[in-house]
């Protein structure tokens, strides 16, 4: 039971964090590069601001969060739109957090590898 009151909870807060995240990325991306202003935005200038600490720490916390959210909420939709056993329950949660800690992985790999 107090399990259930945990992922309620932060379903709410990873929900209010995503806004947060999502606000800041765009902010970063869309408005403060003075390339982008100029127009002459390159791969290079991008590559320069991901290498950034700062913004690699917003990013894959942006995905880690968005992660959660997402598949705790398909988990959640499914939980309680289907008539499954406790045993199918646990498969399906099993089965939706290794997919999210592989999605995870892959991400934060990939700004490893820039």
């Amino acid at each position: 039971m107090y399990r259930h009151v945990i992922s309620w909870y932060l379903q709410r807060i990873t929900g209010a964090l995503l806004v947060i995240l999502l606000a800041a990325h765009f902010w970063v991306e869309h408005f403060m590069s003075a390339e982008l202003r100029r127009g002459d935005l390159t791969y290079e200038a991008i590559l320069g601001r991901i290498a950034n600490p700062v913004w690699q720490t917003i990013d894959i916390a942006f995905l880690l969060v968005a992660l959660y959210h997402g598949l705790n909420g398909l988990r959640n939709i499914v939980l309680d739109y289907s008539r499954i056993g406790p045993r199918a329950a646990q498969a399906i949660t099993v089965l939706i957090v290794s997919a999210g800690a592989v999605w995870a992985w892959w991400g934060i790999e990939a700004f490893r590898n820039l």
